[in-house]
């Protein structure tokens, strides 16, 4: 088992990505195929089973059509620095696709904001800085999103 926090936290987060949240049922399966790894060996990683290795990374960022999550949360977090695409690829995004992601990281900055001010938080009714984080951080990623598909859509039918 998995007893360092930061193992745990990817464990989480791999769990959430590939399995609660997943865009499909068989969306973890698809993902193990593009990485060319097996499937039970995937999800021993999101099962904290064991430790997801870093020579991993990049081909689950590729396996998940690169999703910034993925940058933002193992190689990213912490930091100051932010994931940004060079050039938004008016072929490469699914507005269908691109409009629930804004929901759904728009849910996740509630439920992020509805825990934090709640009175059995870290800080109370007050927001703690690993809050703040971590709001800041979703709070990118719907940015960046609304962004992306903004430019798509301004070239897919405004013609701009």
């Amino acid at each position: 088992m998995i007893r360092r926090p930061e193992n745990k936290k990817i464990a989480r987060f791999l769990y959430d990505l590939l399995v609660a949240r997943a865009p499909t049922k068989d969306y973890a399966k698809r993902v193990a195929e593009r990485m060319e790894v097996p499937y039970p060996t995937l999800a021993r990683y999101w099962q904290g089973k064991a430790a997801f290795p870093a020579g991993l990374v990049r081909s689950l960022f590729l396996a998940t059509d690169q999703d910034m999550r993925v940058a933002e949360k193992v190689l990213l977090e912490g930091t100051d620095y932010r994931l940004e695409r060079k050039e938004a690829d008016p072929d490469r995004v699914d507005i269908p696709r691109a409009v629930m992601h804004l929901a759904t990281v728009k849910g996740e900055i509630n439920e992020i904001y509805l825990r934090a001010t709640d009175e059995e938080s870290e800080d109370g009714a007050g927001i703690s800085f690993a809050e703040a984080r971590d709001l800041a951080a979703a709070l990118r990623r719907l940015t960046a999103t609304a962004e992306e598909l903004r430019t798509v859509i301004k070239k897919k039918y405004l013609d701009v």
